[in-house]
């Protein structure tokens, strides 16, 4: 997990500039690193796909795009989430994991 801190920390810093393209950028390279935890390679390959073409609204900017609060919160949702994996705290990494792609906190 000690890499994936930094790519957490980034995505905070990237959320706080209101850049939405420099966001997803960095949101797409944290993702990735969670889930390539896992060892399942084309489960990364398949996911980074996915949160790519999802992503394509928000670096477009068009309605329903989210602003800059939005993107901090989202961005703080990851540094929680790793908070909850190294503690091993499985029902928390559910209900974070939940919200973040919801979007409900």
């Amino acid at each position: 997990m000690g890499r994936t801190a930094p790519l957490a920390e980034a995505t905070v810093r990237a959320a706080s500039s209101g850049c939405r393209a420099t966001y997803a950028d960095s949101d797409r390279v944290f993702h990735r690193a969670v889930l390539s935890l896992s060892g399942n390679e084309q489960l990364v390959q398949i996911a980074e796909d996915l949160h790519r073409r999802a992503q394509w609204p928000l670096v477009g900017g068009g309605p329903g795009t989210r602003g800059r609060a939005d993107l901090v919160a989202d961005a703080h949702e990851h540094t929680a989430l790793l908070d909850a994996l190294i503690a091993r705290d499985l029902e928390v990494v559910r209900a974070l994991v939940g919200e973040h792609f919801t979007g409900r906190a």
